[in-house]
Formats: C-alpha cells, sequence, structure tokens
C-alpha cells in the first residue's frame, strides 16, 4: 500500500519496427511517453520528428474518429433501443488492437461508411424537402380560396384583378372605404391576426386611381409562384409529402437493421483513436536515419511485461531497453501511480479530489480509508439506509456491466455501508425506528456522542502529526520533525494525561505529570526553533508563535462535533418524517402512509449520504491532510486506447 515504484526506460530500435513497437506498447498501457525531442535537437545525429507531416497525419485520424462518431451517433438514432437493465448487464467486448484490425479487415468499411453517410445526408435532404412543404402548404391554406391564378389576370380585356394583403392595422377602415368607393369589388379571401388577404377587381379604365388608392392603404400584391390554384398545389403537396415519408420509411427500416454497421463504427473509432494517439506519440521520438529513440515512465513491476512486448514483436537483437531509477532531480517529473488493495483502492478517489501525492510523498490513503469509514458511518448512521445502500452497490456491482470507474466509485460507496450499519446499530436507528437495543441514543447520550466526535478528531489530528514528524525525519530534519511535529504530539498527549487525571480519574501525581509532559513538548518546541534558526533570538521567537498554533487546533478539535451534529440531525428529520406519517389516520398509514415513508425517507436519504460524503471529505482535506500533506503530483497518462466501446485485451502480467 503505498505509491509504486517508477523506472525510466530508454528505448532503441530500428525505423521499420516503430509502429509495431508503439502498438505493443500501447497494448500494454501502462508507459507514458516523455517528449524527448527537444532534449536531441542539438545532437547532429539525431533530429527531432518530422512534425509538419506527423501534424498533418494526426488532424487527419482526428477528423476520421470525429467522423465515425458522428456516424454511430446518427445511426444509433435509428437502432432499436436496449433495454436499460439488459444494456447494464451487457459487457462490452474486449479485444487486442491487433484482434480489432483482424475483423476491420474482413469487411468493406468504405462501402458500410459510405452508406451510413449517404442515409444521413439523404435524410438531411427530406427534411429540408419536408421543411420546404410545409412551408408552402403553411401559405396555400390561407390563399385556398382563390380560384384563379393570381398571376394570370392580364389577359382579360376589360376587367383587372389584383390578389394582395393589407395590414390588419388599417384594413378595417380600408375594406370599409373600397366597398363604399363604386370604382371596386372586393373579395375576402382569409383573414389573420396579421393581415387581411383580398381579391380586388376594377374597370382596367380606373386602373391608375385604383392603384394608387390601393398604394395609400399599403396594398402589397401577392408573388405567386405556383403554377396552379391553391386546392391543386395542395393535393399536389399531399401526394408528394406522401411520397417522400414513404422513401424515409424505407430508408428508416434500413437503418434498422444496421446492427453489424454499428460494429464496424465501434472498431473504426478505437482504431482511429488508438493511430491517432500513436502519431502524436511520434512526435515525443528522435530519429536517426535508420533508428528512433524513446523515452518513457513505467512502473518498476511491469517492466518485464515490456520486455515480453518487444520479444512477441520483434526480436531482442532488434532493440536496446535501458532501465534507470529514478534520479533526485527527476523526481518532479515523474507520475505518480497509487497502488493499493481492494478495500483501499476505492478509497484513491479522495485522495485524488484533493490531489495525488508527489513521487516522493507518502500515499495518504491508507491513512484516511479508516478515518473516513468511521466518519461517514457516524454522520449516516442509520441500519435500513446503510442496507439500502449495501443493496443498491452490490447488486450493481454483481451484475451490472461498469467501466473501471463506475464501479471503483460503487465500491467506494459499498464499502461505506458497512460502517453506517454498524452505527445505525450504535444508535439503535432503523429508518428513524428505535431498535431494540440501543447503545447510544441520539437524544439521550448526546454529550458522549460529542466525545466520540472528539476522540475520534484528536486521534487523527496525532496521526497527521506523526506522518509529518516522520516525514520531516525522513528527510534529516530532525528540528524540524521536533518543533513542528514531536512537540505537538507531546502536548496533545500531556493535555490529554492532565484532563483524564482531573475530570474522569481523579489523580494528583497524574495531573502533575501531564502538565509537566505538556511543557516538555512546549520546551521542545522552542528549543528546536532556536536551533534551527541561525539568530537564536529569531528562532525563540518563531517557536513563541508557533505555539499560538495552539488556537488553531482547537479549532481543528471543534470540527469534529459536526460527526454528532450530523448523526443527529439525521436521526431527528428521520423520526420527525415517521411522526408525520403516524399521525395519519389508520388506513391512511398503510396506503398515502407508506407512499410517505418511501418519498420522505429517500429524501432524506439523498441529503444525508450528500452531508455525509462532503463533511467527511473536509475534515480529511483540512483537519487531517492540513498537518502533513502536501499534494501536487501528476497521474500517469499511457499510451493506450480509448476503450469508449471496446476494452483492451491485455495479456501480460502486469
Amino acid at each position: 500500500m503505498a505509491i509504486a515504484k517508477m523506472n525510466k526506460l530508454k528505448l532503441i530500435s530500428f525505423q521499420n519496427q516503430k509502429n509495431s513497437i508503439l502498438e505493443g506498447i500501447q497494448s500494454l498501457q501502462s508507459l507514458e511517453l516523455i517528449d524527448i525531442s527537444a532534449e536531441y535537437a542539438d545532437v547532429p545525429a539525431m533530429r527531432a520528428a518530422n512534425r509538419e507531416n506527423l501534424d498533418s497525419l494526426s488532424k487527419e485520424w482526428e477528423g476520421y474518429y470525429n467522423e465515425y462518431q458522428e456516424l454511430l451517433l446518427f445511426l444509433r438514432g435509428y437502432l432499436p433501443q436496449q433495454k436499460m437493465l439488459d444494456k447494464l448487464r451487457t459487457p462490452k467486448e474486449t479485444l487486442t488492437i491487433q484482434e480489432m484490425h483482424e475483423q476491420l479487415a474482413k469487411v468493406d468499411r468504405d462501402l458500410i461508411t459510405g452508406t451510413i453517410s449517404k442515409a444521413r445526408e439523404d435524410l438531411k435532404n427530406y427534411d429540408r424537402v419536408l421543411d420546404s412543404l410545409s412551408e408552402d402548404e403553411i401559405f396555400l391554406a390561407k390563399w385556398q380560396k382563390l380560384t384563379h391564378l393570381p398571376n394570370r389576370t392580364s389577359d382579360q380585356a376589360f376587367i383587372r384583378i389584383l390578389t394582395g394583403t393589407v395590414p390588419q392595422t388599417t384594413a378595417d377602415t380600408f375594406i370599409r372605404e373600397m366597398k363604399e368607393n363604386p370604382l371596386i369589388f372586393i373579395e375576402e379571401v382569409f383573414q389573420s391576426k396579421e393581415e387581411y388577404g383580398i381579391n380586388v377587381a376594377f374597370d382596367r379604365r380606373d386602373e391608375n386611381e385604383v392603384v394608387n388608392f390601393l398604394n395609400e392603404n399599403h396594398f402589397t400584391m401577392l408573388n405567386y409562384e405556383f403554377e396552379d390554384i391553391p386546392e391543386i398545389e395542395l393535393k399536389r403537396i399531399s401526394r408528394e409529402r406522401n411520397q417522400i415519408l414513404e422513401e424515409v420509411s424505407v430508408l428508416k427500416n434500413q437503418l434498422k437493421g444496421m446492427q453489424n454497421e454499428e460494429w464496424v463504427l465501434k472498431l473504426l473509432i478505437e482504431t482511429a483513436y488508438a493511430k491517432f494517439q500513436r502519431i502524436r506519440a511520434k512526435k515525443m521520438l528522435v530519429d536517426e536515419r535508420h533508428l528512433f529513440v524513446l523515452e518513457g515512465w513505467l512502473e518498476k513491476s511491469k517492466v518485464d511485461d515490456i520486455r515480453e512486448v518487444l520479444e512477441e514483436r520483434i526480436t531482442s537483437d532488434n532493440f536496446a531497453l535501458v532501465v534507470d531509477d529514478v534520479q533526485d532531480d527527476e523526481v518532479a517529473k515523474v507520475p505518480t501511480v497509487l497502488n493499493n488493495n481492494r478495500f483501499i483502492s476505492p478509497f484513491e478517489n479522495i485522495t485524488a479530489m484533493y490531489s495525488l501525492p508527489k513521487y516522493n510523498e507518502i500515499d495518504p490513503t491508507p491513512f484516511l480509508a479508516p478515518f473516513y469509514l468511521v466518519f461517514f458511518g457516524m454522520m449516516l448512521a442509520d441500519l435500513g439506509y446503510g442496507l439500502i445502500l449495501f443493496a443498491a452497490t452490490a447488486i450493481a456491482i454483481k451484475f451490472f456491466r461498469l467501466d473501471k470507474s463506475l464501479k471503483k466509485n460503487l465500491m467506494f460507496f459499498h464499502l461505506l455501508s458497512y460502517p453506517t450499519m454498524i452505527w445505525g446499530l450504535i444508535y439503535g436507528s432503523f429508518f428513524g425506528l428505535e431498535l431494540p437495543v440501543v447503545l447510544l441514543s441520539t437524544m439521550d447520550d448526546v454529550n458522549t456522542i460529542l466525545l466520540l466526535s472528539v476522540i475520534f478528531g484528536v486521534i487523527q489530528i496525532l496521526l497527521g502529526l506523526g506522518l509529518k514528524a516522520y516525514l520531516l525525519f525522513r528527510d534529516k530534519d530532525v528540528l524540524g520533525a521536533i518543533s513542528d511535529g514531536v512537540g505537538w504530539i507531546v502536548i496533545f498527549v500531556g493535555l490529554i494525561i492532565l484532563i483524564l487525571a482531573s475530570m474522569v480519574f481523579p489523580n494528583a501525581f497524574l495531573a502533575t505529570l501531564g502538565k509537566g509532559v505538556a511543557i516538555g513538548g512546549v520546551a521542545a518546541i522552542l528549543i528546536a526553533s532556536s536551533l534551527a534558526a541561525n539568530n537564536k533570538a529569531a528562532g525563540f521567537g518563531i517557536g513563541l508563535y508557533n505555539l499560538y498554533g495552539i488556537t488553531g487546533y482547537v479549532g481543528d478539535i471543534v470540527s469534529y462535533t459536526r460527526l454528532m451534529a450530523l448523526g443527529v440531525s439525521g436521526a431527528s428529520i428521520a423520526l420527525a418524517f415517521n411522526m408525520i406519517i403516524e399521525f395519519l389516520p389508520p388506513l391512511a398509514r398503510v396506503t398515502i402512509g407508506i407512499l410517505l415513508f418511501v418519498l420522505l425517507h429517500t429524501v432524506n436519504i439523498g441529503l444525508s449520504l450528500l452531508s455525509a460524503y462532503v463533511h467527511g471529505a473536509r475534515l480529511i482535506f483540512v483537519e487531517f491532510f492540513g498537518k502533513f500533506y502536501e499534494g501536487g503530483g501528476k497521474p500517469l497518462e499511457p499510451l493506450t486506447t480509448s476503450e469508449e466501446y471496446i476494452d483492451l485485451k491485455n495479456n501480460y502480467n502486469g
């Protein structure tokens, strides 16, 4: 349970083996490449990779990847949707990169992608045509009373008919005036909120006068671009729409049967992403005419795996592999890999949420895990809630197909269900109902629970100070270890003895001993601070200032009272919900009461889970990590595949 030991690797091989080697490294999913292109820039025999060409290839394959993703997204919109439970139960396929290529070699990828692309474009065109038909239909529906073509009335010898609209704001006055005008005959075609549609007939001899009158009243001529009257055109549109909808239906039915094409697209996405990543990796290498060099970080335990990968693809005579330990000046560059057992590793998410440790730090995860378990259980503290959390996470982990990250998160909450049930038994709480046996009552034993909270807090603070002292001793800073760690531990031990001897087990000798131990801790801090400083007086002053930090420790200890507060509040809310249900009439309790019970406790579970998660993390980050932990490490970023749709098979030992 620690930070994994890392090695720095340097690999030299022939140019014609580069693609095969990078693919093998990618299949290992454990080697982070180091960009060494600038390091060898001044070496005449070596040159950085052809970046211009690689940039072009990188953009090309990134384009392929995005295109395949878009095609898959389009196709999935028409494929039969798998039921959620079936989807969760179905595991992803697991293939090697070579197996992906072998499956793609059996199909015509261009034909498949071309067919789907054409279908997508055809559907877009159909949509555009249907939209256009809908617009035309709306227009024609307004004018469907027309029995003539508005643009073809010029062949009438004595009468002219103008068709158009007038705004609703002026229509009433305008139409009234036109009806009163002996020169004009008006026919209303339609009326809407915005306008009137009208036919205006008049003697051609009066055309100038009539046209001027119409213009004065904001008459707008109808621009009619259709060949037939609206009634006939509407029938044509209906026929065209039905034909298009039939063609769309046929095309969608074809898409529904493209499950094999969906699989091919998944293969294409995974291989394109893998290719894209290998091209990016080539930018980090340096080349000679016949050879290339790469460097990278790898866990020490997986060095044999990469030898196996290389020997599987090329003979040992065709490569040189140099494995070095991490040097002191490289520590800041080394990625951090946490290596914990299956019970501790789920809590790595808490550490990562704060910051991964640097390579030369200690992994705080094994130290925070027991406290987080206790804190979370103490704050949620209900047997019923714990059973629900246990069952839900156990079922999901056992029966559902989950990616590594989600499975790890579910295991985290599964582990938290155990202390929740234990503290629920201690508090005697089952969905807010009191169990026959109650060890600590959230109603009557609040002070005892408060004391327990403080005790847990003191223990965690002492552990944080102990880890701080250990790290300083490890780095040969003895005086710093005494002033920042050991001295404070001694003070706390002395104060604990004093409190016990004064308030719990009255004993004058122990009380005096406690005072002496605490004073000894104070003296140790002052002496160590003085000796560590070049100016002894200034060092003594620094020691006195550091002792002022006792106020901060008091605040830290007080923070742990939230363990009591949240546990008691959650239990009180659950009890209040149950009381609400008890107030209902007997018949209502077994009807609406059951629904209320489920609903209200679901709300309380959600809020209590969130509170326990957040406040537990806060106690770890502020009160615990603040004593010894710096963080700032960077995660390992190995050359790998996306594993979005297909898990990469790893046949190696690591």
